[in-house]
């Protein structure tokens, strides 16, 4: 039974925690050639014609100014193994790229290697969306991987295992 009942901002990011999401790192590079990553378990599949995702970005986050000013960007979904990189990441600094091995893509944007899928956009708007930005790509690269892919789910990370796989 569902019933009427206040709303508090904790009680839905509580619920909330209970839906899976896939964790991913997204990348990209300023105007004088920093690299900047921030770490989202918030992505979504918009559009297909135009192929859109949208990301979202902690209004507060130290790269926000970065990210809504870019010409390109890359959300790359993490796979199995790649915990580190999602706590990495997750304090969107411009260092977090040290030791790191990447390649360039759309518009010089840092890319990190064997990830689960790599989404290159092209950014098509940010809208100012409560505690939140939402950015919205268009994909104008897309790289899928053999890899099963991490995801965000009761507060913490998870490895999806494929059903094919399955033991």
């Amino acid at each position: 039974m569902i019933t009427t009942a206040t709303v508090y901002p904790c009680s839905v990011r509580d619920a909330m925690a209970h839906w899976p999401t896939g964790l991913a790192v997204v990348t990209t590079a300023d105007r004088d050639g920093w690299w900047w990553g921030f770490t989202a378990h918030g992505v979504s599949h918009v559009s297909d014609r135009p192929p859109m995702v949208s990301v979202c970005l902690d209004r507060d986050a130290r790269c926000r100014p970065v990210f809504t000013a870019v010409d390109a960007f890359a959300v790359h979904v993490l796979r199995a193994g790649q915990e580190t990189l999602a706590s990495r990441f997750a304090d969107g600094s411009a260092d977090d790229f040290d030791g790191i091995a990447v390649e360039c893509g759309f518009e010089d944007v840092p890319l990190l290697s064997d990830v689960a899928l790599r989404l290159e956009c092209r950014p098509a708007g940010a809208v100012p969306a409560g505690d939140h930005v939402l950015l919205l790509g268009e994909v104008v690269r897309a790289r899928t991987g053999p890899h099963e892919p991490l995801i965000y789910l009761d507060n913490g990370v998870r490895r999806l295992a494929r059903p094919d796989r399955a033991a």
